[in-house]
């Protein structure tokens, strides 16, 4: 659900994980993603359900043969952190709210001709189905007519 809300909203194409089998050159900025750390907490929700910490990393590459590439790894870094604040993407029962961990450039490697930022967030994440089933509560006729 991330990246197909941030591929929807930055216009981008696809976000491909950072672990790739062959040594590609970039030619264009680009976005990859890798899995951090993952934590189970030592308790669960009110409805019962384990709840985990996640991790996820977005890193920005920019070729360095592009004019300002680091002002433009920031720029994309800054999008990106802007669209992930306060998503809860459309499973807001599942989630809470995401947490900026950093917003850090990693790497200048002018042999490779690549400059790198990392946009690293955390959300809990509840698992599994609720236990219990929510009701709402709702007036009679009775309680209407004596209520004006």
């Amino acid at each position: 659900m991330v990246l197909k809300r941030l591929e929807l909203q930055l216009g981008i194409g696809e976000i491909e994980t950072a672990y790739q089998r062959e040594s590609l050159e970039i030619t264009a900025p680009t976005i990859r993603y890798q899995c951090g750390e993952c934590q189970s907490v030592n308790h669960t929700s009110n409805d019962g359900r384990k709840i985990h910490d996640i991790e996820l990393r977005f890193l920005i590459e920019v070729p360095t043969i592009q004019a300002n590439f680091d002002m433009v790894a920031l720029d994309l870094s800054c999008r990106v952190e802007r669209e992930l604040f306060s998503q809860f993407f459309d499973s807001a029962h599942n989630l809470e709210e995401n947490r900026l961990i950093s917003n850090l450039p990693r790497r200048f490697n002018p042999e490779t001709g690549v400059f790198l930022r990392v946009v690293t967030i955390k959300q809990q994440i509840y698992m599994g189905p609720l236990e219990d089933h929510w009701h709402e509560i709702i007036g009679t006729q009775d309680y209407a007519a004596t209520a004006r």
